[in-house]
């Protein structure tokens, strides 16, 4: 008995670590991939209003583009973790914390910044469009389309 029970323990440790850790749960889905900045909110005397991000801005430069990867990391342009970058994504109202399942280099950018960042980011997906904001600080928000 206690070596069926003993085999049954093993089995279920060889299936947990064969898992495939690159796959993407099912609330990044539509979010993976590679998204240009397109608009952000400006408020001025305050009235709030969408400010154009000409496209070729965001895709010569390459700046105004990010890219989240299977597990929810925010990635630069450069394939680089963005600096400052969330701890959890709130995606149409569900809260996914973002544990890093995969190495990620260092980005050399980032010991020059002092961080003010956003903890979590709130981000509402519509099809190949989506609009981030936070709750915390003085970030507004932004609009991207997919690339």
């Amino acid at each position: 008995m206690m070596l069926r029970y003993l085999n049954f323990v093993l089995f279920l440790l060889l299936m947990w670590g064969c898992q495939d850790k690159h796959i993407t749960p099912e609330v990044l889905k539509p979010l993976a991939g590679t998204w240009r900045l397109a608009a952000y909110e400006q408020t001025l005397n305050g009235k709030t209003k969408w400010v154009e991000v000409p496209a070729a801005v965001g895709t010569a430069a390459g700046a105004s583009t990010l890219s989240f990867r299977f597990d929810g990391v925010v990635l630069d342009s450069k394939g680089l973790p963005a600096c400052c970058g969330p701890s959890a994504l709130r995606i149409n109202g569900t809260t996914f914390a973002i544990e890093p399942k995969a190495a990620l280099p260092d980005n050399p950018q980032c010991h020059l910044i002092d961080c003010i960042g956003c903890g979590v980011l709130h981000i509402e997906v519509a099809g190949n469009e989506f609009i981030s904001s936070c709750q915390s600080g003085n970030i507004g928000k932004s609009r991207y389309v997919r690339i």
